[in-house]
């Protein structure tokens, strides 16, 4: 097989057929990159990989999919059947029905994502996922890769599997698009954070031969500025529709930040600040330590049913140290679900836990204005930073947005189930670092003067 690759194409390609680095691969690429083509190359190197194989080794099979049927048939196939020869190679394939058959029992299936529960309980060896923020019909891209997908690669090709069949890899995916701000595609895009089985590629139109920067200048001057920023810069930025604006994954996030300092003698430990968001279930809480005038997120806590069982968690699990919690302040009077009399704020508080909270819920424009100022001001100074660990508050801190993608509305829009953690970090910074009251600030503005 003769593969012509552009030297940015070349970085994946060889990380996941030649080094091997890792399995599983999301390709941030813009406009221009030339996808299909790296994703046909992949998939092509995957089916000369299992030519290799004995015919009586199982689930010898390749998957492309793509948003609908006509995409992944009309872009992949023409490639796949004369750029890389595979109708010369294979002894049976169709254009209408989208397969590809060769010897040893060697597959090669072109799907659409529409179509994508037919593939439940199947093996494969090898899956390109194209245009991955498309899927957006039925359940999405997160069922698709955790309830169809990452089960064809792991269980019917696990690295055991792999030895065993003298293979040279255990199933691998390689997940490519072009981003549409802070969805699930960027969720897997930051996987490598947390595996080693995962490690990701971003590419702007500056690594792509095929775009004439003149023509790319011209075009900045006819689209929006976010439109962009995604399509050439293959920036995952979103609208100002969100909260915390001020934050950025890759400056706010890190794991060089220490532990709670531990008891030592008759010294305490280190004080935990516990900024908490009742609600049944979850009680949303992140554990914050004050350095100086700085916070650093260190831990994240959910699933307790009630505000009890939470207290006892947090006094277990930080013996030796003193525990402040910001709660929600409607905690004062909220009764829970233990006998009358007691609220959150004094069950906390029957447990050791001191209680911070305004009399009354601020301003939602003050507590934003309050974490926003934490992450950077206007003079570039940062003072707030979150462990890695921290995924849930991460991502609700990324992800939490104005109702209606309408700043002006200052109303948080709750349909994600995902601003509990925000919620409890506004009440705690508001009460530490509080703002005066005031107009709120365009997030668009704030970026642009940044």
């Amino acid at each position: 097989m003769h593969v012509k690759l552009h030297s940015a194409q070349s970085k994946v390609f060889r990380a996941l057929f030649i080094n091997k680095t890792a399995r599983f691969m999301p390709v941030v690429a813009a406009r221009g990159f030339g996808k299909s083509y790296l994703a046909a190359a992949a998939a092509t190197k995957a089916i000369y990989e299992l030519l290799a194989l004995h015919a009586s080794v199982p689930n010898k099979d390749v998957y492309i999919v793509a948003p609908t049927f006509d995409q992944v048939k009309d872009i992949f196939y023409p490639i796949l059947a004369y750029d890389f020869g595979l109708k010369e190679v294979s002894i049976n394939d169709s254009r209408e029905r989208g397969f590809f058959i060769f010897n040893n029992n060697v597959r090669l299936k072109l799907v659409s994502y529409e179509a994508i529960e037919r593939l439940r309980g199947k093996g494969a060896y090898f899956v390109v996922l194209d245009e991955v923020t498309s899927w957006i019909k039925g359940a999405g891209l997160k069922n698709a890769w955790e309830s169809v997908l990452l089960p064809m690669l792991t269980s019917r090709w696990s690295k055991d599997a792999a030895r065993r069949f003298q293979a040279p890899s255990a199933g691998r995916a390689m997940i490519i698009s072009t981003p549409k701000g802070y969805d699930y595609f960027y969720d897997l895009y930051n996987m490598q954070e947390q595996s080693d089985d995962w490690s990701s590629f971003h590419f702007d139109y500056h690594t792509s031969p095929y775009l004439d920067p003149a023509e790319v200048e011209r075009i900045k001057g006819t689209i929006d500025p976010l439109s962009y920023a995604r399509e050439y810069l293959a920036s995952f930025e979103e609208s100002g529709s969100n909260l915390f604006y001020c934050f950025d994954r890759k400056v706010h996030v890190n794991n060089s930040i220490e532990d709670f300092y531990l008891p030592k003698g008759n010294t305490p430990g280190e004080t935990v600040h516990a900024f908490i968001d009742f609600n049944v279930g979850i009680n949303a809480t992140s554990l914050w330590a004050l350095r100086g005038n700085q916070l650093f997120g260190i831990d994240e806590h959910q699933g307790t049913s009630d505000t009890e069982t939470l207290a006892i968690a947090l006094k277990a699990k930080y013996s030796g140290h003193p525990i402040i919690a910001y709660p929600d302040p409607t905690g004062k009077s909220r009764k829970t679900s233990a006998k009358v009399g007691r609220t959150d704020f004094s069950i906390l508080k029957e447990n050791g836990i001191i209680v911070k909270a305004r009399n009354g819920s601020p301003p939602i424009v003050d507590s934003v204005n309050a974490v926003n100022r934490m992450f950077m001001t206007a003079r570039g100074d940062i003072n707030m930073w979150l462990h890695p660990r921290m995924r849930n508050t991460i991502k609700s801190v990324e992800r939490t947005a104005w109702v209606d993608n309408n700043a002006a509305t200052l109303t948080i829009d709750k349909s994600d189930n995902i601003e509990h953690w925000s919620d409890g970090i506004r009440y705690g910074t508001e009460f530490m670092f509080p703002v005066n009251a005031g107009r709120k600030t365009s997030a668009r503005n704030v970026k642009r003067l940044m």
